[in-house]
């Protein structure tokens, strides 16, 4: 099977330490518990434009690069390569970020399990978004092109506008549960809380440690 990952909050966690760190500058609190995409988008207190802007700072620091891997990815994505998946890394990362995107995948140890590393090209940017603004539309676009362009079957993905894309082209989706896209739901669509339930979806003989 020819399968789609996404790192940001599918393979790397982000959404909270983007948060943490937004919090932190802003003097903000956060929420006990749920924290992430959509906390942000409920903050009223800082404007768009700021937010823009502190993405844009963050983004073009170490962020990235000081990322976590959730535990049992890099178990199962040797797994599902090691039984003949072919993987591709696809994120909506811009090209600029590619240095930094390899580097973490191979200190990570997940490098060597995927075909190739896509990230997104300037083209693919819609030109009338704000400089720094997050535009899952656009990211859906360019996934679901993406996606037939490699003949992918089946996507690992957590955002639920390219989630709900990927689903309607025909993809089959492991959406990663996570508080901003629980209410998405489609026929071609599996919710999954972690990479052991794509391990058993996908049969994958037993590795070492424990499956969350």
């Amino acid at each position: 099977m020819r399968i789609g990952v996404d790192l940001d909050d599918v393979t790397a966690v982000c959404a909270v330490p983007f948060l943490r760190t937004f919090a932190a500058e802003f003097g903000l609190q956060l929420p006990a518990e749920d924290v992430g995409w959509h906390t942000l988008r409920d903050i009223t207190a800082v404007s768009g434009e700021d937010k823009d802007r502190f993405r844009i700072r963050l983004y073009d620091g170490p962020f990235f690069a000081q990322l976590e891997v959730y535990g049992d990815a890099p178990n199962v994505l040797e797994r599902m390569a090691g039984a003949g998946h072919e993987l591709f890394y696809i994120t909506a990362r811009a090209e600029k970020q590619r240095y930094v995107t390899e580097t973490w995948l191979r200190e990570k140890g997940l490098m060597d399990h995927a075909k190739a590393v896509h990230l997104r090209p300037r083209r693919d940017f819609d030109p009338s978004n704000p400089p720094g603004r997050y535009d899952a539309s656009s990211s859906a676009r360019y996934k679901v092109r993406l996606a037939d362009e490699l003949g992918l079957e089946a996507f690992c993905e957590d955002d639920e506008v390219i989630g709900r894309a990927l689903a309607e082209s025909g993809i089959h989706v492991w959406l990663f549960d996570q508080p901003w896209n629980r209410d998405l739901a489609h026929a071609n669509i599996e919710r999954v809380v972690g990479w052991g339930d794509v391990a058993r979806a996908l049969a994958l003989s037993s590795g070492d440690g424990p499956l969350r």
